[in-house]
């Protein structure tokens, strides 16, 4: 089976972008960020949830992710202002955190797969015209984010920054479960029907 191309999902949602890529619904005892969609390119950039997020007071926010990544310096933004922020903070992987996505969900405190969700990290990668200096330039730029991201991963998961590069390199999809003997997620977590009047009235009849 082939694995998925990245740059062509990517190029795909560049083409039916509609604009503002996430979502803050907060209320006294908690609030839920939903990012579902590429990061900053083509919409809202980072310093706008960023500021959404300073505003936030409840004491507890969870960040609902399904994400194939974006712009990396708005995905460590992103991560930088929710591991400030001074509520607990939950990362829940719905779907896909892949590339920026991936670091954005390091910044829980209890990080989340949802079961049949994936993760995957990779190498920074850009676009650059011009002379062979500019070109050079661009390298070490690249170079020097997927050390800070490696470096990043490493902390969060507690492995080794050698070892994170490596994977990178390779451009690893992690599972659910492989997310978490990584060391990069917490938990996988099975979703279940949640008892509803309907719900019961169904089982009732059924019953009788």
């Amino acid at each position: 089976m082939n694995r998925p191309n990245y740059r062509d999902r990517l190029a795909s949602l560049r083409a039916s972008h509609t604009g503002r890529w996430y979502d803050i619904q907060a209320s006294a005892d908690r609030a839920v960020v939903r990012i579902y969609d590429e990061i900053s390119w083509w919409g809202i950039t980072a310093d706008q949830l960023a500021a959404e997020i300073s505003t936030i007071s409840s004491p507890e926010i969870e960040v609902q992710i399904n994400s194939p990544g974006g712009d990396v310096f708005d995905g460590l933004a992103i991560f930088n202002a929710l591991r400030l922020h001074p509520a607990r903070i939950i990362t829940r992987v719905d779907g896909l955190a892949a590339s920026a996505a991936s670091a954005i969900a390091q910044a829980g405190d209890h990080r989340i797969m949802v079961s049949s969700s994936q993760m995957m990290i990779h190498e920074a990668w850009g676009v650059c015209v011009g002379p062979a200096g500019d070109m050079l330039d661009m390298a070490a730029l690249l170079e020097q984010q997927n050390t800070v991201l490696a470096e990043l991963y490493a902390e969060r998961s507690g492995g080794d920054v050698d070892h994170l590069r490596q994977l990178m390199a390779a451009e690893t999809w992690f599972t659910a479960q492989q997310a978490v003997d990584e060391g990069l997620a917490d938990e996988v977590l099975s979703p279940s029907r949640q008892d509803t009047p309907a719900n019961k009235a169904d089982a009732h009849q059924g019953a009788g």
